[in-house]
């Protein structure tokens, strides 16, 4: 075993908490950017083969295909912004397992053209890879039904 490195049991902890740690912040960082409508800024913390948003997340607004690559990524948060003010946005949980993370959260959005508002809950499930996030699929409760129907897919 000479000249081996092995990688100790607290080496891989604090690995682990590092990574934790950047995820953390990456989370923090996507949930404030787009509550503020910063759609680029939200891209640049997204891997450029990003999938996103699988056929079966949204219920009422069947998506005929996953979402893949910043582009068409973008393309799909450009449109609910042009359509959807985000009004308030809380994070009630974060759980974050090696390179995955959920988060619990409640959202009030606008419709830009009735100012009618929805509030709902979601859970997002992300994957992460070298600090980036690499599949996003956002799961809203019940209450988001009349704002999902009418989001363009």
């Amino acid at each position: 075993m000479v000249g081996r490195n092995l990688q100790t049991l607290e080496t891989t902890r604090r690995l682990g908490e590092i990574d934790r740690d950047l995820i953390l912040e990456v989370l923090k960082s996507i949930y404030a950017r787009r509550m503020a409508g910063d759609i680029d800024g939200m891209m640049n913390l997204l891997s450029p083969d990003i999938v996103c948003f699988p056929s079966t997340s949204w219920g009422g607004a069947h998506y005929a295909r996953c979402i893949k690559g910043k582009d068409a990524v973008r393309e799909a948060f450009w449109h609910r912004h042009i359509n959807y003010v985000n009004v308030a946005g809380q994070i009630h949980r974060i759980l974050i397992d090696g390179a995955e993370a959920v988060v619990h959260r409640s959202n009030t959005i606008r419709e830009r053209g009735s100012c009618i508002t929805h509030t709902f809950d979601s859970v997002d499930f992300l994957r992460f890879r070298d600090g980036l996030v690499t599949e996003f699929c956002e799961m809203p409760d019940g209450r988001a039904y009349d704002a999902v129907v009418n989001f363009p897919h």
